[in-house]
């Protein structure tokens, strides 16, 4: 009741504030709480005029805060963007042991950071490949990069990605990022093919607000083992 009178002892002080109410805010905006520069009833609703298009404003306080549904605009949201393909290479000794398909500790944290990733976001899909390096028939390395992507694709739905949301093949030696060395050691060879041995994980159509596409792109690039393609 104290505020109510308060109020209306300043009637002769108040300005009609020159500014339209947004359309698309609330009908009745409260005064700000810490610096107000309207007239407010004992709820803190700002009074409003006759055809609640304009809010009365003090004289005392000037630079009183704006208020949304007053004198201040609504921010903008930020809206969503698409980002049609994130594809990542891990490195496959990051998650198996030569010429295994079970996944290690390190590639288990790996995938886990992933997970987390996408439980954090809307995608549309998931495609894991496993590849090879050259060494091998052609037989034994679809399997084995068959294998290892079933690998991944199980990890990751055991961390509580939809099965659905994931497919997996295996493309063996066929798409090989750098061509096999014909001369050196075995070794050196083995070696010089690390690139070539790889799991890729391409996400599709990742839905995040337009400002945090870099720090999406920023937290793919901190998983260990991944290379962004």
């Amino acid at each position: 009741m104290k505020n109510f009178v308060k109020v209306a002892s300043l009637a002769a002080t108040l300005a009609l504030a020159a500014c339209q109410t947004n359309p698309n805010t609330v009908v009745s905006p409260k005064e700000d709480a810490v610096n107000s520069r309207h007239v407010a009833d004992t709820e803190h609703q700002i009074w409003k005029n006759g055809t609640d298009e304009l809010c009365w404003q003090t004289g005392y306080y000037p630079d009183g805060n704006a208020v949304v549904g007053c004198d201040a605009v609504a921010a903008k949201p930020v809206e969503n963007v698409k980002i049609d393909s994130s594809k990542l290479n891990f490195d496959a000794s990051a998650l198996f042991d030569f010429d295994k398909a079970t996944l290690r500790p390190m590639g288990q944290q790996a995938l886990g950071a992933l997970a987390t990733a996408l439980k954090s976001v809307k995608f549309d899909q998931t495609i894991v490949v496993g590849h090879t390096d050259s060494f091998g028939s052609d037989a034994y390395n679809d399997r084995l990069s068959l294998r290892r992507a079933e690998a991944v694709k199980a990890f990751l739905v055991s961390q509580g990605i939809s099965p659905a949301a994931i497919t997996t093949s295996g493309m063996g030696k066929r798409q090989l990022l750098v061509q096999p060395l014909t001369k050196g050691t075995r070794a050196a060879r083995i070696a010089a093919e690390q690139p070539n041995r790889r799991v890729s994980v391409d996400v599709r159509g990742v839905n995040v607000p337009a400002d945090q596409v870099g720090r999406w792109n920023t937290f793919l690039q901190s998983i260990p083992g991944v290379n962004i393609k």
